[in-house]
């Protein structure tokens, strides 16, 4: 993975204009304060790192921090389990700016004690404050039994991915048992992609922050 100095013009990718800065793109030959991570920092990174990824790629960038023999692809603990990383960025909007990071800066945080810049910190703490609160009104919005009309766009092999026109931002899934009164099954050949249908809210997952539907 290339390597920037903090707060310097972002250009890894060349599809991002905008006013857009580097942060946490780390190699062994990068120098960065280390020192520990403040106060529910490496908890809202990690929310952010979790729900907010950009930029995915196909495979994984290693930590070159590590070095040899280091695991690979690199994960990190989150609640029960593990958030895999190197194959996507965040960003972060600031006061006119936006910090873009690879993923893998939660791992140089927890790991390798990186400490980014501070308004980096601010705006991560405020990010994932926002994100958290929009989840929140996201459940109470659309609380179960709420009816919603939208089109099932692509199959996962446990569901169905829901868009929904009036909520663009939200996360719906069709689990698979509860699509029609049998279910997917094995044959999606019944499935009606594409073409409004009619839902109903049944549930969410704060671990996914998904609204789950029946269909």
């Amino acid at each position: 993975m290339t390597t920037y100095e903090d707060l310097t013009p972002y250009a890894y990718s060349p599809e991002v204009t905008g006013p857009v800065v580097n942060v946490g793109w780390l190699g062994p030959e990068s120098r960065f304060e280390v020192g520990e991570p403040e106060p529910g920092f490496a908890e809202a990174l990690s929310a952010l790192v979790r729900f907010h990824r950009v930029r995915v790629t196909r495979g994984w960038h290693p930590c070159r921090l590590c070095g040899p023999g280091a695991a690979y692809p690199v994960s990190e603990p989150d609640g029960d389990e593990e958030v895999t990383l190197g194959s996507a960025e965040i960003d972060v909007p600031g006061t006119g700016v936006v910090y873009a990071a690879p993923n893998l800066v939660h791992h140089y945080v927890v790991r390798h004690h990186y400490r980014p810049p501070a308004v980096f910190v601010r705006a991560v703490l405020a990010r994932a404050e926002a994100s958290a609160g929009a989840w929140e009104e996201t459940k109470r919005s659309l609380s179960v039994g709420t009816p919603l009309r939208g089109e099932i766009h692509s199959y996962h092999v446990t569901g169905l991915w829901f868009d929904l026109p009036d909520h663009p931002d939200v996360d719906a899934f069709v689990p698979n048992d509860l699509y029609g009164p049998d279910g997917v099954g094995e044959n999606r050949e019944h499935v009606a992609f594409h073409v409004p249908v009619d839902a109903v809210v049944v549930g969410h997952s704060d671990r996914e922050r998904r609204v789950l539907l029946r269909v």
